[in-house]
């Protein structure tokens, strides 16, 4: 079996907002390796942390007309991780070794992608609503929960646990039994609708009201998921939730949401106050689980028919990371 690491590699994965990365370089992890991201005059550019020289940190160097300059001896490399100035002998040949491992990096939904492979296996997810004007956006602040991101994943696409762990945020206590859904797959990711009487928030004082939610979860695989709300009394809004993974028990999500543009004044303060609350909610369960790590098998757990989405995701990733395709139905 691949390791973790191996498996994944291949993906693309956000390390970054684009917002964060201003002038100096931005440290950065992504599967066990170190990296830094700085931006060039031609995109992003991200290389190892390290002085390949005396193993100096490059996040408190410099990024200058030639690349990026170590802040210890002024070692400057290119994007591709060439050195290509070393200030205290400038006229002998450079060294061969004196280079870092870079990788391939894209910004796109306002996020700093990264693949660690040559070639990546797939491309990004097609959100195409986050490029055309149509919407306005709002993010939470970065997610540092102590599980694996598929972990991550499942308790965003778990419809059974709504009225349990979501109790006082929107979760509905009264509504306990899940009704059938259909899930489709592809060999790119799964998609599910539900129909969920979420609790809206309480405004004024008044109490909390049902308001029938239309929730559309749409994953790519491995670790991205559009979900989309469309409620019958609030405005509607989707999320996206992008899981990268720092290890196998570890991970950094990118979450943000998209609005209608003319809902600015009052949309972003309502999202980020309540989605933290239900985000906490699940952190807490999350880290909980046993294990940490992103089964590999479901022989440690008992499942039923409402647990379809959560299933067929997982089957998915564990195809990935078996190296084996992703297709047909899963079996009940």
């Amino acid at each position: 079996m691949r390791s973790y690491e191996e498996a994944f590699s291949a993906y693309w994965h956000p390390v970054a907002f684009s917002h964060e990365l201003k002038e100096r370089p931005l440290p950065a992890r992504l599967l066990g390796r170190e990296l830094v991201v700085w931006r060039t005059g031609s995109g992003v550019a991200v290389t190892q942390r390290y002085c390949a020289h005396r193993g100096a940190d490059l996040c408190r160097g410099a990024v200058v007309e030639q690349g990026l300059r170590c802040g210890f001896h002024g070692w400057t490399y290119g994007q591709d991780g060439q050195c290509v100035h070393i200030p205290s002998q400038p006229s002998v040949p450079i060294p061969p070794r004196a280079l870092l491992a870079s990788y391939r990096a894209t910004e796109r939904y306002g996020l700093i992608w990264v693949s660690l492979a040559a070639e990546p296996a797939a491309p990004l997810p097609e959100w195409p609503e986050l490029e055309d004007g149509s919407v306005a956006t709002v993010a939470l602040p970065l997610l540092d929960w102590n599980v694996s991101a598929g972990r991550m994943l499942e308790i965003v696409l778990d419809v059974t646990h709504l009225s349990w762990v979501h109790e006082g945020t929107f979760g509905n206590p009264a509504q306990q039994e899940v009704p059938p859904y259909d899930v489709e797959r592809s060999p790119h990711g799964v998609r599910a609708q539900i129909t969920y009487p979420a609790l809206a928030p309480s405004i004024g004082g008044a109490p909390p009201k049902v308001d029938r939610t239309t929730l559309t979860y749409e994953v790519t695989y491995p670790f991205a998921v559009r979900l989309s709300f469309k409620p019958t009394l609030f405005f509607k809004h989707t999320v996206y939730a992008i899981a990268s993974p720092w290890s196998e028990e570890k991970m950094r999500c990118f979450y943000f949401s998209s609005y209608h543009p003319n809902l600015k004044k009052m949309f972003p303060d309502i999202f980020v106050k309540s989605e933290l609350a239900i985000l906490e909610q699940d952190r807490l369960t999350a880290e909980a689980q046993h294990p940490k790590a992103h089964p590999l098998d479901f022989s440690g757990e008992v499942h039923v028919k409402a647990d379809r989405l959560t299933n067929e995701y997982r089957r998915g990733v564990i195809a990935l990371r078996l190296g084996h395709p992703v297709e047909g139905p899963a079996p009940d």
